[in-house]
Protein backbone atom coordinates (compact mmCIF):
# COMPACT_ATOMS: atom_id res chain seq x y z
CA UNK A 1 0.00 0.00 0.00
CA UNK A 2 1.83 3.25 -1.06
CA UNK A 3 1.92 5.93 1.28
CA UNK A 4 -1.08 8.03 1.81
CA UNK A 5 0.06 11.18 1.32
CA UNK A 6 2.59 10.56 -1.80
CA UNK A 7 1.56 10.45 -5.45
CA UNK A 8 4.75 10.17 -7.91
CA UNK A 9 4.34 12.11 -11.24
CA UNK A 10 7.66 11.69 -13.67
CA UNK A 11 9.96 15.13 -14.31
CA UNK A 12 11.65 15.55 -17.36
CA UNK A 13 14.83 14.72 -15.95
CA UNK A 14 16.77 12.58 -13.09
CA UNK A 15 15.75 15.26 -10.65
CA UNK A 16 12.64 14.36 -8.31
CA UNK A 17 12.23 17.89 -6.60
CA UNK A 18 13.06 16.10 -3.35
CA UNK A 19 16.38 16.03 -3.76
CA UNK A 20 18.90 18.63 -2.86
CA UNK A 21 21.67 17.02 -5.11
CA UNK A 22 23.20 14.31 -7.06
CA UNK A 23 26.15 12.80 -8.94
CA UNK A 24 25.67 10.28 -11.85
CA UNK A 25 28.77 8.24 -12.75
CA UNK A 26 29.84 5.85 -15.19
CA UNK A 27 31.98 4.06 -12.75
CA UNK A 28 32.54 3.69 -9.15
CA UNK A 29 33.97 1.04 -6.65
CA UNK A 30 30.90 1.66 -4.31
CA UNK A 31 28.60 3.76 -4.24
CA UNK A 32 28.14 3.32 -0.62
CA UNK A 33 31.60 3.62 0.17
CA UNK A 34 31.63 7.26 -2.21
CA UNK A 35 28.44 8.75 -0.68
CA UNK A 36 30.14 7.53 3.29
CA UNK A 37 34.16 9.15 2.39
CA UNK A 38 31.85 12.33 0.79
CA UNK A 39 29.80 12.83 4.07
CA UNK A 40 33.15 12.42 6.50
CA UNK A 41 34.96 14.41 3.80
CA UNK A 42 32.62 17.70 4.38
CA UNK A 43 33.60 20.41 7.38
CA UNK A 44 29.66 21.06 8.39
CA UNK A 45 29.36 20.25 11.39
CA UNK A 46 25.58 19.41 11.25
CA UNK A 47 24.54 15.95 9.70
CA UNK A 48 21.73 17.76 7.77
CA UNK A 49 23.82 20.55 6.19
CA UNK A 50 26.06 17.60 4.73
CA UNK A 51 23.65 16.14 3.19
CA UNK A 52 21.93 19.01 1.51
CA UNK A 53 24.97 20.16 0.22
CA UNK A 54 27.26 16.72 -1.06
CA UNK A 55 27.24 16.88 -4.39
CA UNK A 56 27.84 20.72 -4.81
CA UNK A 57 25.89 23.85 -4.89
CA UNK A 58 25.65 26.42 -2.26
CA UNK A 59 28.70 26.77 -0.04
CA UNK A 60 29.32 23.08 -0.29
CA UNK A 61 32.84 21.84 1.36
CA UNK A 62 32.31 18.73 -0.85
CA UNK A 63 33.16 19.77 -4.21
CA UNK A 64 32.85 18.61 -7.96
CA UNK A 65 36.96 17.47 -7.56
CA UNK A 66 36.12 16.20 -4.02
CA UNK A 67 34.03 13.63 -5.54
CA UNK A 68 36.41 13.59 -8.81
CA UNK A 69 38.88 12.41 -6.32
CA UNK A 70 36.60 9.90 -4.21
CA UNK A 71 35.05 8.14 -7.31
CA UNK A 72 36.98 5.84 -9.71
CA UNK A 73 36.16 5.19 -13.16
CA UNK A 74 35.50 6.76 -16.29
CA UNK A 75 34.22 10.78 -16.01
CA UNK A 76 32.30 12.54 -18.77
CA UNK A 77 33.85 16.11 -20.12
CA UNK A 78 33.36 19.15 -17.83
CA UNK A 79 30.89 21.72 -18.65
CA UNK A 80 28.36 23.32 -17.28
CA UNK A 81 24.55 22.28 -17.76
CA UNK A 82 21.54 24.14 -16.60
CA UNK A 83 18.57 22.15 -16.45
CA UNK A 84 14.79 22.63 -15.78
CA UNK A 85 12.68 20.64 -13.44
CA UNK A 86 9.12 20.27 -15.57
CA UNK A 87 6.84 19.97 -12.06
CA UNK A 88 8.68 22.33 -9.60
CA UNK A 89 9.77 24.68 -12.37
CA UNK A 90 13.03 25.05 -10.53
CA UNK A 91 16.30 25.66 -12.63
CA UNK A 92 19.38 23.82 -12.12
CA UNK A 93 22.90 23.36 -12.83
CA UNK A 94 24.38 20.15 -13.68
CA UNK A 95 28.28 19.81 -13.46
CA UNK A 96 29.45 17.10 -15.87
CA UNK A 97 31.97 15.02 -13.95
CA UNK A 98 29.74 12.14 -14.47
CA UNK A 99 26.99 14.33 -13.44
CA UNK A 100 26.78 16.49 -10.50
CA UNK A 101 23.93 18.92 -9.56
CA UNK A 102 22.60 20.83 -6.64
CA UNK A 103 19.67 22.94 -5.80
CA UNK A 104 17.75 23.58 -2.35
CA UNK A 105 16.20 21.19 -0.57
CA UNK A 106 12.03 20.97 -1.28
CA UNK A 107 8.94 20.34 0.86
CA UNK A 108 9.24 16.79 2.31
CA UNK A 109 5.95 14.58 1.53
CA UNK A 110 3.87 13.59 4.00
CA UNK A 111 5.86 15.89 6.57
CA UNK A 112 3.70 18.92 6.70
CA UNK A 113 5.26 21.79 6.85
CA UNK A 114 8.84 19.82 7.17
CA UNK A 115 11.58 19.94 5.11
CA UNK A 116 14.67 17.34 4.73
CA UNK A 117 17.80 17.37 2.76
CA UNK A 118 18.26 14.01 0.58
CA UNK A 119 21.19 13.35 -2.14
CA UNK A 120 22.01 10.16 -3.76
CA UNK A 121 24.80 8.94 -5.67
CA UNK A 122 23.99 6.95 -8.90
CA UNK A 123 26.52 4.25 -11.17
CA UNK A 124 25.65 2.92 -13.86
CA UNK A 125 28.36 0.14 -12.82
CA UNK A 126 30.49 -0.41 -9.36
CA UNK A 127 33.60 -2.50 -9.47
CA UNK A 128 33.26 -3.42 -5.25
CA UNK A 129 29.57 -3.46 -5.00
CA UNK A 130 29.07 -4.13 -1.45
CA UNK A 131 26.27 -6.10 -0.24
CA UNK A 132 25.21 -6.99 3.30
CA UNK A 133 27.48 -9.60 5.27
CA UNK A 134 30.22 -8.93 3.65
CA UNK A 135 28.74 -10.42 0.38
CA UNK A 136 29.06 -8.65 -3.23
CA UNK A 137 26.80 -7.93 -5.62
CA UNK A 138 27.17 -8.65 -9.30
CA UNK A 139 26.80 -6.02 -11.59
CA UNK A 140 26.87 -5.36 -15.42
CA UNK A 141 27.26 -1.92 -16.84
CA UNK A 142 24.26 -0.07 -17.49
CA UNK A 143 22.47 -3.44 -16.21
CA UNK A 144 21.36 -2.59 -12.82
CA UNK A 145 20.08 0.11 -10.79
CA UNK A 146 23.22 1.06 -8.15
CA UNK A 147 22.46 4.11 -6.27
CA UNK A 148 22.84 5.17 -2.78
CA UNK A 149 21.22 7.56 -0.92
CA UNK A 150 22.00 9.54 2.06
CA UNK A 151 19.79 11.66 4.51
CA UNK A 152 19.93 12.61 8.11
CA UNK A 153 17.93 11.14 10.71
CA UNK A 154 18.54 11.45 14.73
CA UNK A 155 21.38 9.69 16.14
CA UNK A 156 19.38 8.51 18.89
CA UNK A 157 17.39 6.19 16.31
CA UNK A 158 19.68 5.06 14.45
CA UNK A 159 21.55 3.64 17.12
CA UNK A 160 19.03 2.80 19.30
CA UNK A 161 16.29 -0.15 19.33
CA UNK A 162 14.47 1.09 16.05
CA UNK A 163 17.45 1.07 13.91
CA UNK A 164 17.12 -2.31 12.34
CA UNK A 165 13.81 -0.67 10.78
CA UNK A 166 15.85 1.24 8.35
CA UNK A 167 16.62 -1.26 5.53
CA UNK A 168 13.06 -2.51 5.73
CA UNK A 169 11.80 0.70 5.29
CA UNK A 170 13.96 1.26 2.55
CA UNK A 171 13.03 -1.26 1.17
CA UNK A 172 9.39 -0.53 1.95
CA UNK A 173 10.27 3.05 -0.31
CA UNK A 174 12.14 0.81 -3.37
CA UNK A 175 9.17 -1.52 -4.08
CA UNK A 176 6.44 1.45 -3.96
CA UNK A 177 8.87 3.43 -6.36
CA UNK A 178 9.04 0.31 -8.57
CA UNK A 179 5.43 -0.49 -8.82
CA UNK A 180 5.00 3.29 -9.62
CA UNK A 181 7.37 3.03 -12.46
CA UNK A 182 5.92 0.19 -13.60
CA UNK A 183 2.49 1.32 -13.78
CA UNK A 184 3.74 4.43 -15.78
CA UNK A 185 5.22 2.94 -18.28
CA UNK A 186 2.45 0.01 -18.66
CA UNK A 187 4.85 -2.82 -18.26
CA UNK A 188 2.98 -5.61 -17.95
CA UNK A 189 3.66 -9.21 -16.56
CA UNK A 190 5.30 -11.64 -19.14
CA UNK A 191 3.10 -14.59 -18.08
CA UNK A 192 0.03 -12.47 -18.05
CA UNK A 193 -0.84 -12.80 -14.53
CA UNK A 194 -2.40 -10.72 -11.89
CA UNK A 195 0.69 -8.52 -10.57
CA UNK A 196 -0.43 -8.53 -6.84
CA UNK A 197 2.18 -10.01 -4.55
CA UNK A 198 4.72 -10.13 -7.33
CA UNK A 199 6.31 -7.93 -5.76
CA UNK A 200 7.44 -8.60 -1.76
CA UNK A 201 10.09 -7.52 1.14
CA UNK A 202 12.22 -10.75 2.38
CA UNK A 203 13.07 -9.90 5.51
CA UNK A 204 15.44 -8.06 6.74
CA UNK A 205 16.84 -6.13 3.37
CA UNK A 206 15.93 -7.74 0.17
CA UNK A 207 13.42 -7.36 -2.42
CA UNK A 208 11.92 -10.22 -4.35
CA UNK A 209 9.79 -11.04 -7.34
CA UNK A 210 7.71 -14.16 -7.38
CA UNK A 211 10.04 -16.07 -4.83
CA UNK A 212 13.33 -15.04 -6.06
CA UNK A 213 15.90 -11.91 -5.08
CA UNK A 214 15.72 -8.90 -7.44
CA UNK A 215 17.40 -6.45 -5.01
CA UNK A 216 18.75 -5.87 -1.84
CA UNK A 217 19.62 -2.86 0.23
CA UNK A 218 22.45 -1.42 1.98
CA UNK A 219 22.27 0.57 5.13
CA UNK A 220 25.13 2.41 6.88
CA UNK A 221 25.69 4.81 9.73
CA UNK A 222 28.11 8.13 9.02
CA UNK A 223 28.03 9.04 12.76
CA UNK A 224 28.09 13.02 12.94
CA UNK A 225 27.30 13.93 16.41
CA UNK A 226 25.20 12.96 19.32
CA UNK A 227 22.46 14.54 17.83
CA UNK A 228 21.96 13.71 14.27
CA UNK A 229 24.10 11.39 11.97
CA UNK A 230 23.78 9.80 8.10
CA UNK A 231 22.20 7.14 6.90
CA UNK A 232 23.50 5.83 3.32
CA UNK A 233 21.06 3.78 1.72
CA UNK A 234 22.67 1.51 -0.95
CA UNK A 235 20.41 -0.47 -3.58
CA UNK A 236 20.87 -2.57 -6.32
CA UNK A 237 18.47 -4.12 -8.60
CA UNK A 238 18.60 -6.41 -10.98
CA UNK A 239 16.85 -4.92 -14.21
CA UNK A 240 18.68 -6.32 -17.12
CA UNK A 241 20.77 -8.61 -16.32
CA UNK A 242 21.45 -11.83 -18.63
CA UNK A 243 20.57 -14.68 -16.88
CA UNK A 244 23.87 -17.02 -17.20
CA UNK A 245 25.79 -13.58 -14.86
CA UNK A 246 23.15 -14.19 -11.90
CA UNK A 247 25.08 -15.39 -9.27
CA UNK A 248 22.83 -18.06 -7.55
CA UNK A 249 19.62 -19.77 -9.02
CA UNK A 250 17.51 -18.07 -6.58
CA UNK A 251 18.38 -14.68 -7.97
CA UNK A 252 15.97 -12.67 -10.93
CA UNK A 253 16.23 -9.68 -13.16
CA UNK A 254 13.45 -7.84 -13.86
CA UNK A 255 13.55 -8.23 -17.37
CA UNK A 256 12.48 -11.71 -17.14
CA UNK A 257 9.01 -10.99 -15.55
CA UNK A 258 8.11 -7.43 -17.34
CA UNK A 259 7.25 -6.80 -20.77
CA UNK A 260 7.46 -3.56 -22.11
CA UNK A 261 10.27 -2.43 -20.45
CA UNK A 262 11.53 1.21 -21.23
CA UNK A 263 15.58 1.45 -22.22
CA UNK A 264 18.62 1.49 -19.34
CA UNK A 265 18.37 4.78 -19.17
CA UNK A 266 14.71 6.11 -18.88
CA UNK A 267 13.85 3.08 -16.52
CA UNK A 268 17.34 4.17 -13.97
CA UNK A 269 16.38 8.16 -13.97
CA UNK A 270 12.60 6.91 -13.08
CA UNK A 271 13.42 4.87 -10.79
CA UNK A 272 15.89 7.08 -8.39
CA UNK A 273 13.25 10.21 -9.42
CA UNK A 274 10.47 7.31 -8.03
CA UNK A 275 12.11 6.23 -5.12
CA UNK A 276 13.64 9.29 -3.84
CA UNK A 277 10.01 10.95 -3.45
CA UNK A 278 8.98 7.43 -1.53
CA UNK A 279 11.90 7.67 0.55
CA UNK A 280 11.88 10.88 1.68
CA UNK A 281 7.98 10.48 2.50
CA UNK A 282 8.44 7.22 4.18
CA UNK A 283 11.41 8.15 6.75
CA UNK A 284 9.39 11.44 7.25
CA UNK A 285 8.21 10.82 10.33
CA UNK A 286 11.17 8.53 11.46
CA UNK A 287 13.02 11.81 11.35
CA UNK A 288 10.25 14.82 12.62
CA UNK A 289 7.12 13.62 13.55
CA UNK A 290 8.80 12.63 16.73
CA UNK A 291 6.55 9.86 17.02
CA UNK A 292 7.97 6.62 16.37
CA UNK A 293 5.90 4.49 17.76
CA UNK A 294 2.78 5.79 16.51
CA UNK A 295 4.51 5.72 12.51
CA UNK A 296 5.53 2.24 13.03
CA UNK A 297 2.66 0.25 15.17
CA UNK A 298 -0.40 2.75 14.18
CA UNK A 299 -3.60 1.55 12.25
CA UNK A 300 -1.51 2.38 8.88
CA UNK A 301 1.92 2.11 10.63
CA UNK A 302 5.01 0.95 8.68
CA UNK A 303 5.15 -2.27 10.45
CA UNK A 304 1.48 -3.78 9.31
CA UNK A 305 2.65 -2.25 5.84
CA UNK A 306 5.42 -3.92 5.88
CA UNK A 307 4.08 -7.33 7.01
CA UNK A 308 1.77 -7.06 4.68
CA UNK A 309 4.55 -6.86 1.36
CA UNK A 310 6.48 -9.84 3.92
CA UNK A 311 7.62 -12.76 1.55
CA UNK A 312 9.20 -14.28 5.32
CA UNK A 313 6.08 -14.20 7.13
CA UNK A 314 4.08 -17.60 7.24
CA UNK A 315 7.12 -19.61 5.29
CA UNK A 316 9.39 -22.39 6.11
CA UNK A 317 13.00 -20.03 6.64
CA UNK A 318 16.46 -21.29 7.75
CA UNK A 319 18.27 -18.76 10.10
CA UNK A 320 22.20 -19.28 10.49
CA UNK A 321 23.19 -16.28 13.19
CA UNK A 322 26.45 -14.43 12.27
CA UNK A 323 27.12 -16.83 15.57
CA UNK A 324 25.62 -19.91 17.07
CA UNK A 325 24.37 -23.25 15.19
CA UNK A 326 21.91 -22.65 12.07
CA UNK A 327 18.00 -23.71 12.68
CA UNK A 328 15.08 -24.16 11.36
CA UNK A 329 11.64 -23.19 11.39
CA UNK A 330 8.32 -20.64 10.90
CA UNK A 331 8.73 -17.20 10.56
CA UNK A 332 5.78 -15.92 12.88
CA UNK A 333 5.88 -11.86 12.61
CA UNK A 334 8.24 -8.95 13.11
CA UNK A 335 8.70 -8.10 16.40
CA UNK A 336 8.68 -4.01 17.27
CA UNK A 337 12.67 -3.92 16.89
CA UNK A 338 12.50 -5.38 13.87
CA UNK A 339 13.73 -8.52 14.82
CA UNK A 340 11.96 -11.75 13.37
CA UNK A 341 10.38 -14.17 15.42
CA UNK A 342 10.59 -17.91 14.31
CA UNK A 343 8.39 -21.05 15.99
CA UNK A 344 10.84 -24.03 15.82
CA UNK A 345 9.76 -27.31 15.19
CA UNK A 346 9.57 -28.08 18.88
CA UNK A 347 7.52 -25.48 19.54
CA UNK A 348 10.34 -23.09 21.40
CA UNK A 349 10.45 -19.99 19.95
CA UNK A 350 13.24 -17.42 18.76
CA UNK A 351 13.66 -13.86 17.68
CA UNK A 352 16.76 -13.31 15.29
CA UNK A 353 18.52 -9.83 15.45
CA UNK A 354 21.74 -10.47 12.49
CA UNK A 355 21.46 -13.38 10.81
CA UNK A 356 21.09 -14.89 6.94
CA UNK A 357 17.65 -15.94 6.87
CA UNK A 358 16.66 -18.22 3.26
CA UNK A 359 12.86 -19.33 2.79
CA UNK A 360 12.89 -23.16 2.50
CA UNK A 361 10.20 -24.63 -0.09
CA UNK A 362 7.47 -26.25 1.63
CA UNK A 363 6.96 -29.91 2.28
CA UNK A 364 3.99 -31.99 1.86
CA UNK A 365 2.50 -33.44 4.45
CA UNK A 366 2.25 -37.72 4.03
CA UNK A 367 -0.82 -38.61 4.31
CA UNK A 368 -2.53 -35.11 3.89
Amino acid sequence: MPHQNIKWQPSASLDSGVLSSIVVLDTVDSTNTLVAHALEASTYSDARDRVERLFGGGESTTSTETVKGLASGTWGKAENTPRKNARQGVSTTTRYEGRVASKGIRRWPGAGGSTMPLSVAVADAQSRCRGRLARTWVNQPRRSLLATWALPLPTSLLTGPFGGWMPMVAGLAVLEGLQDVLAYHGCRLADGGDPEGVLALKWPNDLFCRGAKLGGILCELVRVDQDWSALAVGIGINLLLPRQVLPIAESTSLQFHYQDLPDYQTLRDDLVDAISWHLSGEMAPLGFDGSLDRALNGPQGLRSRIAALSWTLGRRVRVVPVAGEPVEGRALEINPDASLRVRLPDGSQVDVSTADVGVLPEVAVVGA
